[in-house]
């Protein structure tokens, strides 16, 4: 699909489920007005196998190149208090619903853990969350799911990142993870923002969440670091300062000063750009 947004097209990304994949739904702002999508309210959604409660997460320009793979075709109207009470009610069994249905999965001797239940707004959907290692063949525990709660069975499997939103935990910081508090969307993380945040060189048993990956914190102030960065020369450069010609090899973006080594004795100096 054709990125270009300038026809006025823009993509809401809408949560169903905290540890479900987001899904997009594509409006036109001057011609559905009369939909007031806005981030942080829920709307009643049409999602082809049924109608479920969603979350507005964030409103975007630009059009995600998995849109088709994840387009919802319509939102219903604003779901009300009682429409999410609705959903609360049908969600009331679910500790029970998943006793028995992982005695299902040991009955069928599936290495899989069934961590969650989520029965949709029209409960005509249940989304089973579950923990594996690799792919599993879940073929058999699905017919029997729907046979037994006649209901839409799908399954998604959770990743550690997920699993932690999931269950919690406390952080090294003394709090309950970011992730179980308040992250609505899991961030991309990657050895990168330590690295501009020059905290590479404590480790990734220091840099790792509970979950075992990359704190989620080290993107809570990379936008900033990488804007600051941008006024820097980078590590390698040959620079010119008042002592003579050297090479960068430290930066300290918050003080937006560099290290130089100098090439006439080998001698540090910092440089305030």
């Amino acid at each position: 699909m054709d990125n270009n947004t300038s026809n006025g097209l823009k993509t809401a990304i809408i949560k169903f489920i905290s540890w479900d994949e987001e899904r997009y739904f594509l409006f036109d702002e001057a011609k559905d007005n009369d939909l007031q999508l806005k981030k942080g309210s829920k709307y009643i959604f049409d999602i082809s196998i049924g109608e479920d409660i969603g979350e507005v997460i964030e409103i975007i320009d630009n059009i995600p190149e998995d849109f088709d793979q994840k387009k919802i075709e319509k939102v219903i109207r604003v779901a009300t208090d009682e429409d999410i009470d609705i959903v609360k009610k049908n969600n009331l069994n679910n500790k029970k619903i998943l006793r028995e249905s992982r005695k299902i999965v040991k009955k069928y001797d599936i290495d899989m853990k069934l961590s969650d239940i989520h029965i949709a707004y029209d409960e005509g959907v249940m989304v089973f969350s579950f923990i594996a290692d690799g792919r599993v063949d879940f073929r058999e525990l699905v017919k029997e799911l729907s046979k037994k709660y006649k209901k839409k069975i799908r399954l998604y499997q959770l990743g550690v990142r997920d699993e932690a939103k999931l269950c919690g935990d406390i952080g090294d910081c003394g709090q309950v993870l970011c992730c179980k508090r308040f992250l609505k969307r899991l961030e991309s993380i990657n050895t990168g923002f330590a690295r501009d945040q020059q905290i590479a060189h404590r480790g990734l048993d220091k840099l790792s969440g509970m979950c075992g990956r990359l704190k989620c914190c080290l993107a809570y102030e990379e936008k900033n670091y990488q804007e600051l960065i941008l006024k820097l020369p980078q590590i390698g450069d040959k620079v010119k300062t008042k002592d003579g010609e050297g090479v960068v090899v430290e930066l300290f973006p918050l003080k937006l000063t560099a290290r130089i080594r100098l090439d006439k004795d080998g001698s540090m100096i910092q440089v305030k750009y």
